[in-house]
């Protein structure tokens, strides 16, 4: 039997429908598999992911796959998991070293509207919100989120409910924005730039600072 891959492999790179296919430089990785199956739910949405289009646009035969997984819903399943572990990481590295509240809040919005890939992939993932691979998951990362805007909101001084409903909000306006992005780009291209559409929503939802007597 050949060796099982090592760990870690180079990453597969993203490409455009139609471009040509990019040959690995090695054997690959689950964590290759992964990040190509993720790419394509970007693109494609959740249902796209089958194992014959994954290896032809990695570029190797489909009997690598099975070093890793046992068929596309167990990739499905990695590939979900990963993305919500991943989640939870990058979070705690924007949150942890900025100690002003308010500034604090606004690095995290901006962070997050800024990551357009993830953002996209939240989108692809929400429109198959009903799929009994996708919704764990999905549910698991939306309240993950929902709980920091709370925290985030609270320490700025607001009472509970409040801090509830600015959370909501901003998840709100979150997932809107990257759902029209994915369904009418053009549309959204056209309404607003990225850094005005986030400034007006931290301004609407931070509230001023008293002046002080």
């Amino acid at each position: 039997m050949p060796p099982k891959a090592p760990a870690k492999a180079a990453r597969t790179p993203r490409r455009a429908k139609g471009a040509a296919k990019v040959a690995p430089r090695g054997p690959l990785s689950a964590q290759d598999w992964i990040r190509a199956a993720l790419n394509l739910i970007i693109r494609e949405g959740v249902q796209a992911v089958a194992v014959e289009p994954l290896a032809r646009e990695i570029g190797v035969t489909k009997g690598s796959f099975y070093w890793h997984f046992q068929n596309r819903d167990h990739l499905v399943a990695e590939a979900l998991k990963a993305w919500a572990e991943d989640q939870g990481r990058d979070v705690v590295a924007r949150w942890g070293g900025v100690q002003d509240a308010e500034r604090r809040l606004r690095v995290l919005l901006f962070a997050a509207f800024e990551d357009q890939e993830n953002g996209l992939l939240f989108a692809a993932l929400s429109a198959s919100s009903e799929d009994p691979r996708v919704q764990p998951w999905l549910r698991r990362v939306s309240e993950q989120r929902l709980a920091l805007g709370v925290e985030s909101f609270k320490a700025l001084g607001l009472p509970d409910m409040e801090a509830k409903q600015k959370a909501l909000l901003a998840y709100a306006a979150y997932a809107g924005y990257f759902q029209l992005l994915r369904a009418t780009p053009a549309a959204v291209a056209s309404a607003s730039d990225l850094s005005g559409y986030v400034h007006h929503l931290v301004d609407g939802l931070v509230p001023p600072k008293k002046a002080k007597k």
